[in-house]
C-alpha cells in the first residue's frame, strides 16, 4: 500500500458509497476538485452540492490529498519519479493521477 493510500485510508474507509474498483465517488471528486473541476470557495461548494456530494467529507479528503501531492510533485522535481514516460508510470502505480502531479510541478517551477 502507498504512502498516500496509508494516509487516507481512515477517511476512505468512512465513505459508504463505494464504486467500482474500489475509488469512493467523494475520492474521485476530490482528486477532480485538485484538477480545478468545481472552482473555489462558495462556487464548489454549490457546485459539489448540486452534483450531489457532500461537501465537507470532499473538502476533507481534498487536504488530505493536497498535502501529500504537494509532497510527491517536490519529489518529482528532486528526480524521485524519473523522466517521461517512466515518471508517468511510476505515478500512476503509485496510485497518483500524474497529470494533477505535473500540473502541481510545473506551478511549483514557475
Amino acid at each position: 500500500m502507498n504512502e498516500m493510500n496509508k494516509n487516507m485510508e481512515a477517511v476512505v474507509d468512512e465513505e459508504l458509497d463505494t464504486v467500482s474498483g474500489g475509488m469512493t465517488a467523494n475520492y474521485r471528486a476530490a482528486l477532480d476538485v485538485m484538477a480545478g473541476k468545481y472552482g473555489n470557495g462558495e462556487e464548489r461548494r454549490a457546485r459539489l452540492t448540486a452534483a450531489g456530494y457532500d461537501y465537507w467529507a470532499v473538502q476533507r479528503l481534498v487536504n488530505g490529498l493536497a498535502k501529500d501531492y504537494d509532497r510527491v510533485a517536490r519529489d518529482v522535481i528532486a528526480g524521485k519519479y524519473g523522466n517521461n514516460q517512466a515518471r508517468i508510470n511510476a505515478l500512476n502505480a503509485a496510485g497518483y493521477d500524474a497529470a494533477l502531479v505535473q500540473d502541481l510541478v510545473n506551478g511549483m517551477l514557475l
